[in-house]
């Protein structure tokens, strides 16, 4: 049967709504980094290569705007065959390359079109799903994390972990300093598939509940999403609401479509 994700086994059939929770998950200290502002010059965006993986490739962010909001779309933090949020990624590239004008005035929107790189290059399958060292990147933040997490519920065709200590990753790093060195107000993570809209922190936070609930008046996806009993740990869309930012997972609605349509408009929300 074809894969189901957001680090969930297919054999839950039982799954249930997870119901959002109001109560704000107080926001943790960030970097002291001072703030880069967007570039005043932008025009037709070249790739700002922000650090590189284990395997030595860049991982490269687009900047389209040079307004003073800033906000932020990372695909491709599980390689493999949720290669498609790479794939959506490189069709919002294309179109505001293409429409820059349609990037509201006071708006800077960054895209990091692959975060784990390494691992979609490796493969469009299970193998793709960790870094070179074996790492799920999506479990390598300091927010929750494990080395180790119970599996039930949870994604576990493969035998990977959570990295040797938090942010243990070139890549984990790399993504904490960038988001450290700007003022992001507001995040989207895209996986696929199927599971819905997951606001950050556990418990959700205020602002990461605000977004989810914009982001699925415009959509079809699950909200609240399936709840599969999966233990999240590590994650950076929690790491993103320990920060005071705005963060959702978006799960596609499947492995191989964009619903480039559907991502246009949440662009903006």
């Amino acid at each position: 049967p074809p894969p189901v994700d957001q680090e969930m086994q297919v054999s839950s059939p039982t799954a249930t709504p997870l119901p959002p929770t109001s109560t704000p998950l107080p926001p943790t200290p960030s970097s002291t980094a001072s703030p880069i502002p967007p570039s005043p010059t932008a025009t037709l965006p070249q790739p700002q290569i922000i650090g590189y993986s284990v395997a030595d490739r860049p991982l490269e962010v687009y900047q389209f705007g040079t307004g003073p909001i800033e906000k932020m779309i990372v695909a491709g933090i599980h390689g493999g065959y949720e290669y498609n949020t790479v794939d959506l990624a490189d069709e919002l590239i294309a179109y505001l390359e293409a429409h820059p004008d349609v990037v509201p005035a006071d708006h800077t929107l960054y895209i990091l079109r692959a975060f784990n790189i390494d691992g979609y290059e490796r493969s469009k399958w299970r193998a793709g799903r960790a870094n070179e060292n074996n790492v799920d990147l999506n479990r390598n933040f300091p927010s929750n994390w494990q080395r180790y997490w119970p599996k039930a519920g949870c994604w576990g065709y493969l035998d990977i972990e959570g990295g040797t200590s938090a942010a243990s990753e070139p890549e984990t790093q790399a993504l904490i300093e960038f988001i450290n060195s700007h003022e992001i107000i507001a995040l989207i993570s895209y996986h696929s598939a199927a599971l819905g809209i997951f606001a950050g922190g556990q418990p959700p936070d205020a602002a990461s509940l605000s977004l989810a609930e914009s982001v699925a008046a415009v959509s079809d996806y699950p909200y609240p999403p399936l709840n599969t009993g999966c233990l999240f740990t590590g994650q950076f869309v929690d790491w993103v609401s320990d920060q005071g930012i705005a963060g959702v997972d978006i799960e596609l609605t499947n492995h191989q479509d964009t619903d480039f349509e559907i991502n246009l408009a949440i662009c903006w929300k």
